[in-house]
């Protein structure tokens, strides 16, 4: 959003709202961002290339659907419109001079004031996924910030100085959130950025990470600063009115629960049943004797373990005191079968 300041109000420009005629276009980004063996990305318009229209002033990040506010209203930065110190474009804007972590365009979010003493009000980032997630799958999430330079300029007076912040993250939910007062959503991000760190990098992209352990439904994701005024630890670069603002880009979310996991194909003479499972998941192998059989979730930890089988070419395992979700059973052979261990996945109802 553009603010003012005129003896201590904020006035906001007018808000643009989203064209229902391009909606068809975010289909296409639904299997951007993949690499040979990755799931895809759930994460539309990941990188805000795909503009409704074409941003001419703040406030619109309607204009790349189906990205919306869920707090404040967030900006939307595009080539498109030119570049110059008055434009939301890029690589020069309002707010910096900055080229977009991938294509020609990113968003643009307050994410705290200090004036003193602070002012709470905050601007989220939300999208809706293109599919929801599911339980007990693990996936990686990342997402781009690169802290703004200068904003008063855009004002005709002096610069507003940046004020790098130690923590951004992302709220994933199973409905959308929104607060109209623009204060601070009250919820805790699944996912933050390194603790102890200030995101001050003003040149380059810094990468917010982690992983998420789906409890099933999840369809929404909220970027934004989460703590109060209070608990938001900042540093200010100079001692005039200071504010956070950051770009975000290149945000990306997907199902990694096998990555650097082979399974062996059906003819290892290895069979697991049923599948899904309820109470007992039984083991058949024709070939050789099975030594061991491990359970373990999608953390990789066991959480069953049979011993001793002693050349058993079948085996019954009680799974019913394990919680709903995906699992994979690991196969050990007697070490002169020469054969590496099979590993299956199976889903417990």
């Amino acid at each position: 959003m553009y603010i003012y300041l005129y003896r201590g109000s904020f006035f906001q420009m007018k808000k643009k709202f989203f064209n229902p005629l391009f909606s068809f276009l975010l289909f296409a980004l639904a299997n951007q961002h993949l690499s040979i063996n990755a799931q895809p990305n759930l994460v539309p318009n990941y990188s805000f290339e795909i503009d409704s229209l074409c941003p001419d002033g703040g406030s619109e990040i309607n204009y790349a659907p189906p990205w919306h506010t869920a707090g404040g209203s967030p900006d939307y930065f595009n080539a498109c419109a030119g570049s110059s110190l008055w434009t939301v474009g890029v690589p020069l804007n309002h707010a910096a001079y900055q080229y977009a972590k991938t294509g020609d365009a990113y968003a643009g979010i307050f994410c705290y004031f200090l004036n003193p003493p602070p002012v709470e009000y905050k601007e989220y980032l939300q999208v809706k996924l293109t599919d929801s997630l599911i339980v007990n799958r693990k996936y990686c999430i990342s997402f781009y910030v690169n802290l703004t330079t200068s904003l008063g300029q855009a004002f005709g007076g002096a610069p507003y100085n940046n004020l790098a912040i130690k923590e951004m993250g992302m709220y994933i939910s199973d409905t959308a959130v929104f607060r109209a007062d623009q204060l601070t959503l009250p919820f805790v991000p699944q996912i933050k950025s390194p603790v102890g760190v200030f995101l001050d990098d003003t040149l380059n992209w810094t990468e917010i990470s982690g992983e998420y352990i789906a409890h099933g439904g999840e369809k929404y994701i909220t970027i934004g600063n989460f703590n109060n005024p209070t608990d938001t630890i900042s540093i200010e670069y100079n001692n005039n009115y200071s504010v956070s603002y950051y770009f975000i880009d290149d945000v990306t979310l997907r199902d990694c629960t096998n990555d650097g996991v082979e399974e062996e194909a059906n003819e290892n003479g290895v069979s697991i049943f049923p599948n899904p499972a309820r109470s007992e998941l039984g083991i058949t192998n024709y070939e050789v004797g099975m030594q061991e059989v491990k359970v373990k979730n999608v953390m990789g930890e066991v959480v069953i373990s049979h011993w001793s089988l002693v050349n058993s070419k079948s085996a019954s395992i009680d799974v019913s005191g394990l919680v709903k979700g995906m699992y994979f059973v690991e196969v050990y052979f007697d070490k002169l079968s020469n054969r590496g261990a099979v590993r299956k996945k199976f889903v417990k109802e």
